[in-house]
């Protein structure tokens, strides 16, 4: 068959640059609280269609999870690489206390978790996304101190597991304290305080 004699796909071509588009949302998303931004609002930010936008992510569910998984995956995943490092406790503490009240790109918070306090007025897509983040941060800090607790760096008084979820929920306080303005020193001497809590006999 020659191509004069194929068909036409129907519609408007595909122009909409994704990553570009991803970019801009997790932007919108991560200023403000993610529920409140539209999409005749990201549209405009990001100079795109609503129909080319829902071609692509097919719904405003889509775009939120799309938009926490690239987040995710630019983002949150430096607390995963501290982890990942399996360096000492004496070590690990210093260098997550300095990435919740100094980093930079924290400045406004933590896109995940602002999405975690207000999943319920978010998609069934994005609140299965952020359930499976949040599980995976807990598992992430349960292997790193299960390891720990191997070389005798961690004294295990507390099951891996709790332990695993109080280290989350301290680094999200620290995190919304950012986003609220606080000061970045008061934030990291009392993350510090929490978390070397897991340190004493």
């Amino acid at each position: 068959m020659s191509d004069s004699d194929r068909k036409p796909k129907r519609g408007r071509p595909q122009t909409l640059d994704e990553d570009a588009t991803l970019k801009v949302a997790v932007d919108a998303y991560w200023g403000a609280d993610p529920a409140d931004v539209s999409i005749n609002a990201l549209c405009k930010l990001a100079e795109v269609s609503k129909p080319s936008l829902y071609r692509v992510f097919k719904s405003e569910d889509g775009l939120t999870c799309a938009a926490l998984g690239s987040y995710a995956e630019t983002v949150l995943s430096d607390i995963f690489v501290i982890l990942g490092q399996r360096r000492p406790l004496s070590e690990t503490i210093p260098a997550l206390t300095e990435f919740a009240s100094h980093d930079p790109k924290m400045e406004r918070g933590c896109l995940f978790y602002k999405m975690r306090a207000g999943k319920h007025r978010l998609g069934p897509q994005t609140q299965k996304r952020v359930e499976d983040l949040n599980g995976a941060a807990v598992d992430a800090f349960k292997a790193y101190l299960e390891d720990r607790q191997t070389v005798g760096d961690w004294n295990g008084t507390l099951s891996a597991k709790t332990a695993a979820h109080y280290l989350v929920e301290q680094i999200g306080l620290a995190l919304t304290q950012r986003a609220s303005g606080a000061d970045e020193d008061m934030i990291a001497d009392t993350l510090k305080l929490a978390l070397t809590a897991l340190q004493r006999p």
